[in-house]
């Protein structure tokens, strides 16, 4: 019998090459079926554990345990040698730092025993007799960070109205100018009457009304509380940030986060060389929470100094600023960022208020609660408006809602909200609380279009208020402002 020649296992580049391309080719259809498959498998392999058949499955488990035990131990010893050593260096360190101030001392006393010694002798004291002379003039930063707080919802109306006087009275007594921040899409909502009273009732303090969020409201609406709160003080219009993701918002020609905020710092340096030429104005920002008042802070800081430095934090949650911190923008301004709070008011703490509140972005997120008031009130809001509608049923894919009961409607909408945010439980049973507070944060971001306009009203201003109003426009060299702004076409994006 003849053995057959053993055969050759080489193989042709081409051939080589063409099975790594059909593997890879394997890889990456495997890869995209990987990802449709909705059940979700861990990387990392499962431990089986012991079987309970095992014999010494009791003993295997108290060793496990002693020797994590003995781990935790080891640990604790070592954090404390840790604290220990950290302690040590420390009173090192300050025994060093003891030596170092006897030595100078000992300098000192010897150096004021020669001519140059009495020079610098002098030359201090004279610094110290500026220093005392500045803290007339100027007011320190030592008081400017006595208050702090934290904001409560739930107070009742007589400690309400003790914090308003403890915080809002203090910033306002120390300030030259009280820049009045209000939420453009409900300016009415966010005034308060108390706040502009203590200001008017002084005539050597300024009131300035700034309406932020200007981007979220289109022309006409803008104009129409311009010329309302014009009547009142003069008013200055500020986007102090870009806008969220996915936020509908109007470009304004002339008027964008630059502009607008050189507008504002060119206002108060007017006012500020017209008023005290050799001396620093100081300007206190006031406003409910979630207004946008630290916003304003870190745009003029910015745009003064060209430096992104957040000096004031911000955050889409109420509540982040908690005491009154002073701010240097330049030589000539100086602001006070103050704590948003909701100012005591007539109005009794009912479930209408705080749904209101709700609304105004003004409570932290542990204070909401139920999101359900709050979404219907929305709802009501928005659909009386045809154009407002329209763009709601837009933003969530909406054909028609149940009319019949403000209840029906809420639950319908939900049901849509639900399903267009994902927001399912098991078996597709849409989180109507989840849907609620997804709506609750569109509302807050922008994404969902609405605004307010001011009430008709027959009203006239008297001559002294117009006069007084016109001597402030001038003071902030806002004459040119109002008549440009108010002849620009806007267009909406």
């Amino acid at each position: 019998m003849k053995v057959k020649k053993p055969t050759s296992k080489r193989r042709s580049t081409r051939m080589a090459e063409g099975i790594k391309k059909k593997a890879a080719a394997h890889n990456r259809k495997q890869k995209k079926l990987a990802k449709k498959d909705v059940t979700w498998k861990s990387r990392h392999k499962k431990d089986p554990g012991i079987p309970s058949a095992f014999p010494y499955k009791d003993q295997i488990l108290a060793e496990m345990e002693e020797k994590r035990r003995e781990e935790i131990e080891l640990k604790e010893e070592k954090r404390q040698e840790k604290l220990a050593l950290q302690a040590a260096k420390e009173q090192e360190k300050e025994a060093t730092f003891a030596e170092k101030i006897e030595v100078d001392e000992d300098h000192s006393t010897s150096a004021t025993s020669n001519r140059l010694g009495a020079l610098l002798e002098s030359a201090r004291v004279a610094a110290e007799e500026n220093e005392e002379e500045d803290e007339e003039e100027f007011e320190e930063d030592e008081d400017d960070e006595e208050v702090t707080f934290k904001i409560n919802a739930y107070d009742s109306s007589d400690k309400a109205a003790e914090v308003f006087q403890s915080i809002y009275k203090q910033a306002v007594d120390r300030s030259d100018v009280v820049l009045y921040v209000l939420d453009a899409r409900d300016p009415e909502g966010t005034r308060s009457k108390q706040v502009e009273e203590a200001v008017l009732a002084d005539s050597n303090k300024r009131l300035v009304f700034l309406l932020n969020k200007a981007d979220l409201i289109p022309t006409k609406a803008l104009q129409k509380w311009l010329a309302k709160l014009r009547q009142t003080a003069p008013t200055i219009p500020v986007i102090a940030s870009t806008a969220a993701p996915n936020a509908h918002t109007f470009t304004h020609k002339g008027l964008d986060y630059n502009t607008s905020t050189i507008m504002l710092l060119n206002s108060l340096t007017a006012y500020a060389n017209q008023a005290k030429p050799r001396r620093q104005i100081v300007a206190g920002i006031v406003g409910y929470p979630n207004v946008g008042k630290s916003s304003i802070i870190n745009a003029l800081h910015f745009r003064r100094n060209h430096t992104k430095i957040l000096l004031c934090p911000v955050d889409t949650v109420a509540g982040v600023t908690t005491s009154i911190r002073p701010i240097k923008i330049d030589s000539k301004l100086k602001v006070l960022d103050t704590p948003g709070f909701v100012f005591p008011n007539e109005r009794k703490q009912s479930t209408d208020e705080h749904t209101r509140l709700v609304l105004l972005n003004a409570l932290p997120h542990k204070f909401i609660g139920d999101p359900n008031p709050a979404v219907s009130l929305l709802l009501k809001r928005l659909l009386k408006s045809e154009i407002l509608k329209e763009k709601l049923f837009k933003s969530y894919g909406i054909a028609s809602l149940i009319q019949t009961s403000p209840e029906d409607t809420l639950k319908d909408f939900l049901v849509y909200v639900a399903r267009k945010r994902g927001r399912l439980n098991k078996g597709g049973v849409p989180d109507f609380a989840s849907a609620a507070t997804s709506v609750i944060t569109d509302w807050r971001d922008g994404r969902i279009v609405g605004w307010t306009v001011p009430k008709a009203s027959d009203s006239k201003i008297d001559k002294k208020t117009e006069k007084k109003l016109a001597k402030w426009n001038k003071e902030f060299n806002l004459d040119k402002l109002v008549e440009n702004f108010d002849n620009e076409d806007v267009e909406m994006s």
